[in-house]
């Protein structure tokens, strides 16, 4: 009897990682930043903040979790800057079947717009990875599977598995666009916390796709795309490809090519969407001790299927000494 990974053909898995503590790779951040990024003031996107590049481990996890919980996948694709993470030398990338690939590649025939520093840019080309599936999973590096999942569970036949709720698509005009400037400035000079106008991002990607008045919002979790809407909306639109690639460090006038290829989907009537109960966020700047000890009971007893790990080097010690245990624990992690 056939899987559904068998009917849907190979289904491979992407993740996007940077090493912001290379010193090569900080210095070349700076440069670009003091030659592309005048504006210094207070109240500009902190798109070159440093908590955007830092390595905090999490990537093992995320490789680990993949290969015990979703065994089908066929092969996981690591989108660097020439970077190679320390862990993941020749033997451990045959074992787990990863393959590197450099922006360089997913770049090819544009490659004015490197050196690059923007997540936002990076996905506009992942579906320009050599050898990628047309079905394929993408993953932030901080992205942790919990329990096992099936093909299904990302793709239903030529849909789509979309997990978000439906909200009005908001207008963000200058105003409210300076008001979210300050919003962000304030948040992180009085409490540390880094806002990434992430809605912002959804609704433009929405209005891409020709939403007007709502967009599916979507949570922080692992993104099933469908590469071929991908390649006809570009094929259809380069121009909004060569547009969006040439911020070095993100912006506010980018969408993303993972919203748009929901919306697009969500447009075609081939889209399954799912409200998100199966998703938990561990926040090392938020999360009080009450509500870690609670959420690391539930990773604990897979009572959440979908980790998302945000801002762990804010975490105290202990804490993150036993979030690594938990994780370890789960993902049976031994490289």
């Amino acid at each position: 009897m056939k899987s559904k990974s068998d009917t849907y053909g190979p289904i491979d898995a992407v993740i996007t990682w940077v090493d912001g503590n290379d010193p090569e790779h900080q210095e070349k951040r700076m440069r670009a930043m003091n030659r592309d990024v005048p504006d210094r003031s207070p109240l500009s996107l902190s798109r070159g903040d440093d908590t955007r590049f830092l390595d905090n481990g999490e990537l093992r996890f995320c490789i680990a979790s993949i290969r015990k919980f979703v065994p089908w996948i066929r092969t996981i694709y690591l989108v660097t800057d020439e970077q190679v993470p320390d862990f993941l030398d020749e033997k451990v990338q045959k074992e787990q079947q990863v393959t590197l690939v450099s922006h360089a590649e997913i770049f090819a025939d544009h490659e004015w717009a490197l050196p690059t520093f923007n997540s936002r840019t990076i996905e506009t080309a992942l579906w320009r990875i050599p050898g990628l599936s047309d079905r394929f999973i993408y993953f932030n590096d901080d992205f942790v599977l919990a329990a096992p999942l099936r093909p299904e569970d990302f793709f239903n036949g030529e849909s789509v598995v979309i997990r978000g709720a439906w909200r009005r698509l908001a207008s963000y005009g200058r105003l409210r666009l300076f008001a979210n400037r300050i919003g962000s400035y304030l948040s992180k000079k009085l409490l540390g916390i880094t806002r990434s106008m992430h809605l912002l991002l959804q609704i433009r990607s929405a209005e891409q796709a020709g939403f007007t008045r709502r967009y599916f919002r979507v949570d922080h979790v692992p993104h099933p795309v469908h590469k071929p809407v991908l390649e006809s909306f570009y094929d259809k639109n380069p121009e909004l490809f060569t547009q969006n690639i040439r911020y070095r460090f993100r912006d506010m006038e980018q969408f993303s090519s993972i919203y748009l290829a929901y919306h697009l989907k969500i447009a075609q009537d081939e889209a399954e969407l799912v409200p998100s109960d199966d998703v938990l966020m561990i926040h090392g700047e938020m999360d009080r001790p009450m509500w870690l000890d609670r959420k690391l009971r539930r990773i604990g007893e897979q009572d959440v299927r979908f980790l998302s790990l945000q801002g762990i080097e804010k975490m105290n010690d202990r804490y993150r000494r036993r979030l690594e245990d938990v994780l370890t624990e789960l993902t049976g992690l031994d490289f």
